[in-house]
């Protein structure tokens, strides 16, 4: 072995046990939630140290209606752990990577109410089904997996992954909380079945293979909602009660990425229903002392497994009492009941008993190696001494060396993300080399290739820029929609970027700037023609939105901002633009960054706020850490679910949140950032920009070579508007920067513009035209560059977010120029 592959064993060797280490403590950190109380403060010291002993990586019994979790429950227990513990915790080692400070990558960036530069609204679409109490301690995400139990109907279903599960509100005489699970082989393909490629594909919704009902359960049941959260939330169902007393319910967690569904009978009577059909329902012998086994044979010949963990004392017994009911023989209290749809019925035996309750995640990043642990809490006890969890393929790739002696060797299908693998775990570790690298400067992927600024080259560029900043930046940013004001404003400050620091032209950038500037008050302000407002009254979504919808009363306007559609992707232009502006001003010499910097913050806070130790807004609104990328869909019920339309805005918004880290100082909030960027990179790749090496989604779709649509339970190559090839493929290439050729590699843009883009891309007159030339920059900068200097050019080639400018700076600093 190599003195550098010597010396990376012992720097990851070391971050294992300090991973380990605070697993530990985040176990026992499960009961402090976002104040400090669980810490004792050092004397003379702002530092906070633990006042708790360390445990062990297990789950913890508990008991009573109030066992789950309690709406104060951090997403991010991390958080609560000081940087400095962090960097305690690991050991000291000769690699390189280590001599780098190591930070907390999920640092709160403000703990303060955003300025009152927003005005505050009550928003005009409430949840439905969460109490006041548990409003007034948790901040409900806008973009998460359960968005469906609490508006519209609440009867459309919530993807955990790999399950999906619905209220039953009635249909087929049942009430209760039914599950799903689908496999690739009842997948609906179309519009064509026989086509290659199709062009969407889909699983069936409402089958009903088993649900969580209970005998007292009928139409005026209720279904509310407790402690939410981006990995969890928890379901409680209740009789009407006006019928029975002693506060019964059933109290269902439904967390992401969990092996069984489970559920916490109190003062009911049990009863599963299956639309599909039960064929038999068998007693088997159980498992450990305490827990009951059946397994419920169904008509489509697939068998579900039900654990009931019985206290000691009472009776339970199940029967089949009709083809679509199973009934326990009476009411019982504190009875844990698991149901699992039986694929290995060994895993299930040896991890029946504890289920998990919540999630939170935690990372760190050294230089340019970084971890994230998705960490599971649990409740109650099995053999196994772990939770039976799926991860997805992008975890799986990732996972650190010591997650295989967790592996159980089977799998499931998810919806839309390939299969999922079943690991005997409490904690999913990833880690991940994160592009520090990537800053401003053009950047490319392809090996050999590096800026070649010749004298023709910052010739036609200086041309470019003379007449771009001559344009009237007011006309094209003072707009009615944050997302085309956005692109207008990144557009401007790209140029700006060009002139300082490719072309060193003072004069152009002084006048760029200064425009820019004035443009970009405008939004600081917040005097533009629908201000942003702060969702804060009914102390519910906590969020920055557009007021357009509060005017018009049309939820779809500015892509339905105002219900938190698309924010990272609206916010992301702003945020960018922020960053160029702060970055030239920075070198030279300015203020402009102090006197922005609470405003372009309160835009980070809202799309990916780090901590819930920042209780104004929710834990990371947008991007999932649990798939690895963003959900673009807010307040909007869907039956398929959330979904994104456009990879290329998303890690747009993340390498935005990186620079400006980088701008003002903040270097929790770059390495987070670039940390974002890694994970989008696998999962991207893996989900959404298709290979033809691809072997995660369907064979007859891959040849489409992007997602289009990519849903939680369905998958369609279009777009919101429109189905041209060019706006399929070009929504998934906007707006091309140094980080688009970090995500979209060379052969992928090479496999990607010969079998679809270079026969349509020379018949387009419009903006879309120079976006996939822009884009072919990333596998051939100088097919790419003779395009953009071509005599035939016009202006009409270039998207509303693209400048000449840029391209050219773009191309010729990635090897394209040949003169």
């Amino acid at each position: 072995m190599s003195s550098t592959n010597t010396k990376t064993v012992m720097f990851w060797s070391a971050l294992l046990v300090s991973l380990t280490i605070l697993l530990c403590l985040a176990s026992t950190l499960s009961a402090y939630s976002s104040s400090p109380e669980g810490f004792e403060r050092v004397s003379g010291s702002s530092q906070y140290t633990p006042s708790i002993d360390l445990g062990v990586e297990n789950g913890s019994t508990a008991t009573g209606p109030n066992s789950l979790p309690s709406a104060t429950t951090t997403d991010n227990i991390n958080t609560e752990i000081p940087p400095l513990i962090y960097s305690n915790l690991l050991n000291k080692t000769d690699d390189a990577s280590a001599a780098a400070p190591t930070v907390n990558l999920f640092v709160p960036i403000a703990t303060t109410r955003p300025s009152s530069l927003f005005a505050s609204i009550s928003h005009p679409l409430q949840p439905i089904g969460i109490s006041n109490s548990i409003i007034s301690k948790s901040t409900i995400p806008t973009n998460n997996f359960y968005t469906n139990m609490f508006i519209g109907d609440r009867n459309q279903p919530a993807n955990l992954y790999p399950y999906m599960v619905w209220w039953n509100q009635g249909v087929g005489g049942n009430y209760g909380l039914a599950i799903s699970h689908t496999t690739k082989s009842q997948r609906v393909y179309g519009p064509k079945p026989e086509a290659n490629p199709v062009e969407y594909y889909l699983n069936p919704i409402g089958i009903c293979s088993i649900s969580f009902s209970a005998v007292e359960f009928d139409a005026s049941m209720t279904m509310n909602l407790a402690s939410p959260s981006a990995f969890s939330i928890n379901v409680i169902m209740s009789p009407s009660t006006s019928k029975y007393g002693s506060s019964p319910s059933l109290s269902i967690p439904l967390v992401q990425g969990t092996g069984f569904i489970s559920g916490n009978y109190y003062n009911l009577q049990p009863q599963f229903n299956s639309l599909v059909g039960f064929k038999s329902l068998t007693a088997r012998t159980s498992p450990r002392s305490g827990v009951r086994k059946y397994v419920a044979e169904l008509y489509d010949g697939t068998s579900w497994a039900i654990y009931a963990t019985v206290p000691s004392g009472q009776t339970f017994s199940l029967s089949l009492s009709s083809s679509s009911t199973i009934k326990a023989s009476a009411r019982v209290n504190n009875v844990l009941v698991q149901i699992a749809k039986i694929v290995n019925e060994d895993a299930l035996d040896n991890h029946a008993g504890m289920y998990a309750t919540s999630v939170t995640v935690f990372g760190i990043a050294t230089g340019s190696q970084g971890t994230y642990t998705i960490y599971y809490l649990s409740s109650g006890s099995n053999k196994a001494g772990a939770l039976l969890l799926f991860a997805l393929p992008h975890h799986v790739t990732s996972f650190f060396s010591s997650m295989s002696s967790r592996a159980l060797n089977f799998t499931m299908d998810s919806q839309t993300k390939g299969t999922m693998s079943a690991y005997s775990t409490s904690q999913l570790v990833m880690m991940e080399t994160i592009p520090t690298y990537i800053k401003f400067a053009p950047w490319t992927s392809i090996p050999g290739k590096s800026a070649k600024y010749t004298s023709r080259a910052i010739g036609l560029i200086s041309e470019a820029a003379i007449l771009e900043v001559m344009q009237d930046f007011d006309a094209q940013t003072n707009l009615d929609s944050m997302y085309f004001a956005g692109k207008a404003l990144d557009k401007f400050a790209m140029i700006c970027y060009v002139a300082h620091f490719i072309l060193k032209d003072s004069i152009i950038t002084a006048t760029c700037l200064t425009k820019l500037k004035a443009s970009f008050s405008r939004f600081a302000s917040n005097s533009q023609s629908y201000p942003l407002k702060y969702d804060i009254i009914s102390d519910t979504y906590k969020g920055i939105v557009s007021s357009i919808s509060l005017s018009t009363g049309n939820s779809g306007d500015d892509f339905g901002n105002t219900y938190y559609n698309d924010h990272h992707f609206h916010y992301g232009y702003h945020i960018h633009a922020a960053a160029v502006i702060g970055y030239i001003d920075n070198d030279l010499g300015g203020t402009w960054v102090a006197n922005n910097k609470d405003y372009v913050n309160a835009l980070v806070r809202d799309v990916a706020n780090p901590s819930s130790l920042d209780n104004y807004f929710p834990f990371s609104r947008s991007f999932s850490w649990f798939h690895g990328h963003s959900w673009a869909k807010g307040l909007f019920e869907s039956a398929d679910g959330k979904d994104e339309e456009s990879s290329s805005e998303d890690y747009n918004h993340a390498y935005a949140i990186k620079l400006w880290g980088q701008v003002v100082g903040d270097a929790s909030m770059e390495a987070r950032g670039a940390m974002m960027l890694a994970i989008m990179k696998r999962a991207m790749n893996s989900y959404m920009l298709m290979n033809s090496t691809n072997t995660i989604q369907p064979p007859n779709f891959i040849k489409n070579k992007v997602s289009g649509i990519l849903f939680e339970n369905k998958v369609d190559h279009t777009t919101y508007f429109g189905t041209n090839i060019q706006y399929i493929q070009g929504i998934h290439m906007i707006p091309i920067t140094p980080v688009s050729s970090y995500i979209r590699s060379p052969d992928f843009v090479q496999q990607e513009w010969t079998s679809l883009l270079s026969s349509v891309a020379p018949t387009l007159t419009d903006g879309w035209k120079g976006t996939l030339y822009a884009n072919l920059a990333l596998y051939d900068p100088t097919s790419s560059y003779k395009f953009f200097t071509n005599l035939s050019f016009s202006n009409a080639y270039l998207d509303g977010g693209a400048s000449l400018t840029w391209y050219l700076a773009y191309v010729a600093g990635v090897g394209g120029t040949t003169s």
